[in-house]
Order: C-alpha cells, then sequence, then structure tokens
C-alpha cells in the first residue's frame, strides 16, 4: 500500500513519437523537432484531405440546385441535352399564341405581334387613332427640328441651322480660348504651342527651351543638384537618402 501507483494514461503523442522509431521497441530514436515535422505533416494532410472534402460538398449542393431549379422549370426530373432550349421556346410560342388571341403558334406569328406592337406605340407617338405608313418618319422629323430649334434659340426651323448653330459654337470657343476675334486656320494650334511655352518658361525659369531641359530640370529638382552637376548614380544616391537618411560617413573617411 503507499508504494508508487503505475499509471495506465498513454504518453504524450510527443513521446509517442520520438520513440516511435522500428516500433517503438528499441529502435533508433527521432529528435523532437523530427516529430514536430511529423506532427506537422499529418495535420496539414489532415487539412487538405478536409478541403477537399469541403469543396465536393459545396459542388454537389450546386448541382442539386441546379437540378431543383431545372425541375421546377421544366416540370420533368430527368434533364436531357436542349431541354431548357425547348420550354423557353414552347413558352415564348404560347405567349405569342395568347397575344394574337390564337390557341396555337404558327409561323410568322411573331413578326405579327410585333409589327402591331411597333404600330401602336407610333400611334401613342403620334397621338392618332389609327396607323399610317410613314408616320413614324414624320414624328422622328418633327421632333429633331423642334429640338434643334430649342438648341439654336429660333421659333422655327430652317436647313442648315444646325450646322450654322454648331460651326458659331465652335468659333466663339476658339475665340474664347485664343483671346482672338475671328478665327483662323491653325489659330489653335498656335495657341496650344504658345501656351506649351510659356508654361516651359515658367518651370524651367528662363527663356529658350532646348531637348532634354523638362529631364535635367526634373533630375535637379529630385537630387539637390544644379542643372549642370549631375553625375552618374546621382539618383541613386538621392532615394537611398530619402528612403533611409543621410548617410553616416565614419571619421577616416
Amino acid at each position: 500500500d503507499g508504494g508508487p501507483v503505475a499509471s495506465s494514461a498513454e504518453p504524450p503523442m510527443d513521446e509517442a513519437m520520438a520513440s516511435a522509431g522500428s516500433g517503438g521497441t528499441g529502435g533508433q530514436m527521432i529528435t523532437a523537432a523530427e516529430a514536430e515535422k511529423i506532427g506537422n505533416l499529418v495535420a496539414d494532410d489532415e487539412y487538405l484531405g478536409l478541403s477537399m472534402e469541403l469543396t465536393e460538398l459545396v459542388r454537389i449542393a450546386i448541382r442539386e440546385e441546379l437540378k431543383g431549379k431545372m425541375r421546377d422549370f421544366l416540370g420533368t426530373e430527368a434533364y436531357k441535352l436542349g431541354d431548357i432550349s425547348k420550354e423557353l421556346d414552347g413558352r415564348i410560342k404560347e405567349e405569342v399564341a395568347k397575344i394574337r388571341g390564337k390557341s396555337e403558334y404558327e409561323l410568322g406569328d411573331l413578326t405579327v405581334a410585333l409589327d402591331t406592337f411597333a404600330k401602336t406605340e407610333v400611334t401613342r407617338m403620334t397621338g392618332k387613332d389609327a396607323y399610317d405608313f410613314g408616320d413614324l418618319s414624320i414624328e422622328l422629323d418633327k421632333r429633331v427640328k423642334v429640338a434643334v430649334g430649342v438648341y439654336t434659340g429660333k421659333g422655327s426651323y430652317s436647313s442648315g441651322d444646325l450646322q450654322a448653330e454648331v460651326r458659331k459654337r465652335v468659333s466663339s470657343r476658339v475665340a474664347e480660348f485664343t483671346g482672338k476675334g475671328e478665327y483662323s486656320f491653325g489659330d489653335v494650334t498656335r495657341e496650344i504651342n504658345r501656351r506649351r511655352a510659356s508654361w516651359m518658361q515658367d518651370f524651367l525659369g528662363r527663356e529658350g527651351y532646348e531637348f532634354g531641359d523638362l529631364t535635367k530640370k526634373a533630375l535637379s529638382d529630385f537630387t539637390g543638384k544644379g542643372e549642370g552637376d549631375y553625375k552618374f548614380g546621382d539618383v541613386s544616391k538621392a532615394i537611398g537618402s530619402k528612403l533611409f537618411g543621410p548617410r553616416k560617413r565614419k571619421r577616416d573617411d
């Protein structure tokens, strides 16, 4: 009584794996790091298997959901290739037959139904009781002329009003842009070139632009050196200085 009691509990996982050598009976011992690595591999394998099972469950769930939707739509349990197209075709023909007041669809009914819809819409636009050939063209022409009259500010439309108004508005905008009273061919290009030259002069701080001046100015502003003092590697040094601060030199440098 009072002596040590033998424990029947199993050893911890790490100890069991560490003594797993040749069947756990005097085989070669493995280190704790190797046991942990094996445990991680087992865990990874379990997670991989779980993700594959979940993926399969989701695929099956989506497939069964689609089957249920198709059964409701088709009214049949077994789906065959082309069933959806056939069902859509049948439903469209049924609706067209209803519109035509017929029990069954006949070839050409859809064209007749669309023609009826179009003529009904045209009579609604024109305010007439019945459709006459050419009503749509006449109504569109009338509405376009009214819109042009509003655009030009005139009470009525005359041939060429739209082109004249567009030309007048363009000339007015060009005159505002160039500062000239009348427009001449090339005024816009000359004004753009003048403004670009003025901007370069303000940016460079001097007159007379030469090819490469903008690049030299940008490098000078970035590195803090004069335009003529740039050397190869200055950009890299400036980037390093901005990221990590100025370089600390040794006393004997």
